[in-house]
């Protein structure tokens, strides 16, 4: 599922970086701005159902949630690729002509205020308020979810009633989200469209249904998973999956739920995938695995390996009328297997180093260190 996510922001980006060097892309940029954000929602709500079942799993393991071993779990994750990014993209790319991408302000622009905001997580903020930073614009939802963890934990070891928890925090979300888009608030039109941009880029719903799907899960709600498995209900799923990826629906008032309805529709589809035995639709393979464990890496650099791919293709492997399709096929192949390759390395010679070092703060154990215990 995570590659699956990656996938589709890698086709959204290698497009929208197409545009920029005025060539021909597949689709309009509107259609590739729907695919990265369809794709980062199924990343926001895998992350909230494996972090809210994990964190469940602790607490009625121990009868608690370490909240420092917590954050020292996802600072060992999140925190290397996150930084060598941004050093990336603020030191040191900016100073080759070869990454200079064609609309993005120079990063020297408003530079102290965008460098505090990735500094300190809110790289969603910078992104809505600020130029984006070329390559480290990505970081935005990353930041997003720190931003979730740093609530989470705390909610979920402090109340019992975690349905109720789950189901108030989606309430309190979505009051504020419709607050905003309506303008309750009569405030400045400029700010409260800036907010209400930032709302939908900081899509605390997704990984909280998410959550609700953990839920569900752990809990054993056999009156729930009992539809949920139904073959309908999969077939169903998948139906709308397709047709929320190709944007066709089209109702009234649709769009203030759309990353909702979205979300719910992953986490259906996540539960299927992960604890139905009869699920129609299996990804548990070695190559699956494999990239699903550098799927993180994948996210991070693959907006620096399609440039280079574009400028090496524009340079050496001339398109024409005639043979753009096949060229651009190539071009995806090519961007994705290099995509791959880097975030192997950066998996095994950076992040697995780091990553042994989690089970020393884990009571829960998971991934990689799951299958050897």
């Amino acid at each position: 599922v995570r590659f699956v996510a990656v996938f589709i922001v890698i086709l959204d980006h290698l497009e929208l970086f197409k545009g920029y060097f005025k060539i021909n892309t597949l689709w309009p940029d509107s259609f590739s701005s729907h695919m990265g954000k369809f794709g980062v929602t199924m990343f926001f709500v895998l992350s909230g159902y494996l972090i809210t079942y994990l964190l469940l799993a602790e607490k009625k393991e121990s009868g608690t949630i370490a909240i420092k071993n917590f954050y020292i779990r996802r600072i060992l994750r999140i925190w290397p690729l996150y930084f060598i990014l941004m050093i990336l993209g603020f030191f040191i790319l900016p100073h080759f002509d070869f990454f200079t991408l064609p609309l993005n302000q120079p990063v020297a622009t408003d530079f102290l205020g965008k460098f505090m905001l990735f500094l300190f997580f809110l790289a969603n903020v910078a992104f809505v308020f600020y130029p984006v930073v070329a390559f480290a614009g990505v970081l935005w939802s990353v930041a997003v979810e720190e931003q979730f963890y740093l609530i989470w934990p705390n909610l979920i070891k402090k109340f019992k009633n975690v349905l109720y928890t789950l189901l108030v925090c989606l309430l309190i979300y979505l009051l504020v989200k419709f607050a905003l888009i309506f303008n309750v608030f009569e405030g400045n039109s400029v700010l409260i469209n800036k907010l209400v941009k930032l709302m939908e880029r900081t899509r605390f719903s997704s990984m909280i249904i998410g959550g609700l799907g953990a839920f569900v899960v752990f809990n054993q709600k056999e009156f729930l998973l009992k539809y949920i498995y139904s073959p309908l209900t999969q077939v169903l799923s998948y139906v709308l999956l397709l047709l929320l990826f190709l944007n066709v629906i089209q109702l009234p008032y649709f769009d203030l739920v759309k990353n909702e309805f979205s979300s719910a529709i992953v986490a259906i589809i996540i539960v299927n995938v992960s604890t139905n035995k009869q699920t129609l639709l299996r990804l548990e393979n070695t190559f699956f695995d494999f990239l699903g464990k550098i799927s993180y890496g994948m996210y991070i650099y693959h907006s620096i390996v399609a440039v280079i791919c574009i400028k090496l293709f524009t340079a050496f492997i001339p398109s024409s009328s005639a043979f753009y399709l096949p060229w651009s096929l190539l071009l995806i192949l090519s961007t994705l297997l290099l995509t791959i390759f880097v975030s192997y390395l950066s998996y095994t010679y950076i992040e697995l180093k780091i990553l042994k070092r989690k089970k020393n703060y884990s009571l829960i154990v998971s991934g990689d260190q799951a299958k050897e215990k």
